[in-house]
């Protein structure tokens, strides 16, 4: 059986270390945003999306690129306020050890990807992290979660989906695997 969970939200809520990075980000621009307004309308979705209206509706490309950009380098510092999904952590950590295959698959890039589950101690957890950098469809399209089937030769019929957010669970679900919806730890 493949075990896919998503990161933010649903292994852990980063939520405060993704809207203080983003808010340190924007505000060099001169833009900014609340944790609320992050939470409710940014968090699980595809920065190219949720950035624009935060930076006045119709931003340059490449103002959008920059603030995701110094996002990743700010992210690190913002790991203290991380919080481990714990049920989670303990599930996972049994299934791995009956056997079965761990992927992250996350919207997340690989450098914030890898730092937070490095800072937990759960990366090496995982047989495969799939990231924002390993698809060209972010979520609510399924293409990270079939592209972990891909990679260890399962059908949706042998995967497990745990997922928390809008886009996130509809991707699941089209990826045609059972789902699990993870609501708040």
């Amino acid at each position: 059986m493949l075990i896919c969970v998503d990161l933010d939200g649903t292994l852990l809520d980063t939520v405060p270390a993704n809207a203080a990075s983003y808010r340190a980000a924007l505000e060099e621009l001169g833009f900014t945003v609340s944790d609320e307004y992050y939470a409710d309308h940014c968090n699980g979705g595809y920065y190219k999306e949720f950035l624009r209206p935060l930076m006045g509706g119709d931003p340059d490309a490449a103002d959008v690129e920059r603030v995701h950009d110094r996002k990743k380098e700010l992210y690190g510092d913002f790991l203290d306020t991380v919080r481990p999904n714990r049920a989670l952590f303990e599930l996972l950590q049994n299934l791995r050890a009956a056997g079965h295959r761990l992927a992250c698959v996350t919207t997340g890039s690989r450098r914030n990807a890898t730092e937070v589950l490095s800072h937990f101690g759960c990366v090496c957890w995982f047989d495969l992290i799939l990231t924002s950098e390993d698809v060209e469809k972010s979520k609510p399209d399924p293409e990270g979660y079939l592209k972990a089937m891909e990679h260890f030769g399962v059908t949706p019929a042998e995967t497990m989906i745990f997922e928390d957010s809008g886009p996130g669970l509809a991707a699941a679900k089209a990826s045609g695997a059972a789902v699990f919806k993870v609501e708040a730890f």
